[in-house]
């Protein structure tokens, strides 16, 4: 799928960037017919999309509506109601609305700087990625099928354009299952636009998955279709990575609680052993208190007992 494009280059500059050569072999720019496009960071369907195609053998510029409304619609534009901003290429002579502007030869390119698409992985987190040419300074040329009508009311011309979309090559699978058809040489360009109503095999083989592409994460302000400026370019920082226990090391952490526990365990009677020895020490202490006073009791009867001899002798004399 195809629901966001990028097309930065103004009108004239984009006219010198799709230069080409002429059938007589010089350089020619391709003339623009109508406005101007003016570039734009976040195009969405239904709004203007720069258009190269060719016109006898040359090569032109318009301001189209993206979302293709058929020449046959004649009432108001808010009146037509069919989502046509992409065509599946698998279908293109199959749905009438594709295969009659196909067989009339109006087959065209989107010049852009490349598209936006999201994630359609179910349960994924959608994020917008910026999808552009492999090769930097290149335009993406995006194969397209175009129409006009005149609008009842005011009787104007209206141009519009539908993108072809292809199955996703291997450079976007993963993201998503579908990517627009894209021209990558000038021989391509040419045989697409200037084939006339040739209907061939040949033309549609030119519809396939393409990997000249490169792609980054952008941030989800391009998700709003009013955000239009350079910040919906700019890369997305990859979110942190949170630290994550595996079972082993969530199992790991166990034997060190038991480790703890057997070395508080360990500890536990070494400290008893260090309170008995406390103990015995003040027993030790004690014992030897009362012996020291058991002596000086000794010492004191013994004085008393010499005085009192020392009376009785004189008692006898």
């Amino acid at each position: 799928m195809c629901g966001r494009l990028a097309c930065l280059v103004e009108g004239r500059t984009l006219s010198v960037r799709c230069e080409y050569k002429s059938s007589e072999g010089g350089t020619e720019r391709p003339e623009w017919e109508g406005s101007f496009h003016q570039p734009s960071y976040n195009i969405p369907p239904t709004t203007q999309v720069p258009v190269l195609y060719g016109r006898l053998g040359k090569r032109y510029l318009r301001s189209m509506r993206w979302g293709l409304v058929p020449s046959t619609h004649r009432k108001p534009l808010r009146e037509f109601n069919l989502s046509t901003h992409n065509c599946c290429s698998e279908s293109i002579t199959e749905r009438p609305i594709y295969n009659r502007v196909f067989k009339l030869g109006r087959r065209c390119i989107i010049p852009a700087a490349g598209f936006y698409e999201w994630n359609s992985t179910k349960g994924a987190e959608k994020i917008p990625h910026f999808v552009h040419p492999a090769e930097d300074g290149k335009l993406m040329y995006i194969a397209a099928l175009y129409d006009k009508c005149k609008l009842e009311g005011d009787g104007s011309e209206l141009f519009s354009v539908s993108v072809i979309t292809t199955s996703a090559s291997s450079s976007i699978s993963w993201l998503h299952h579908r990517m627009p058809a894209l021209l990558e040489t000038e021989e391509e360009v040419q045989r697409w636009l200037h084939s006339g109503q040739l209907q061939s095999e040949s033309l549609l083989s030119l519809l396939h998955p393409r990997t000249c592409i490169g792609l980054y994460p952008v941030c989800k302000t391009v998700n709003s279709v009013h955000t239009n400026g350079p910040d919906c370019l700019v890369m997305k920082e990859p979110p942190k990575k949170r630290k994550s226990v595996t079972m082993d090391k969530f199992f790991a952490k166990k034997p060190k609680l038991e480790e703890q526990k057997e070395e508080k365990i360990k500890q536990e009677p070494s400290e008893s052993t260090e309170g008995n020895k406390e103990n015995e020490n003040n027993k030790e202490v004690s014992l030897n208190k009362v012996k020291k006073e058991e002596r000086s009791s000794e010492d004191t009867v013994q004085g008393v007992s010499s005085v009192e001899q020392v009376k009785y002798e004189k008692l006898s004399q």
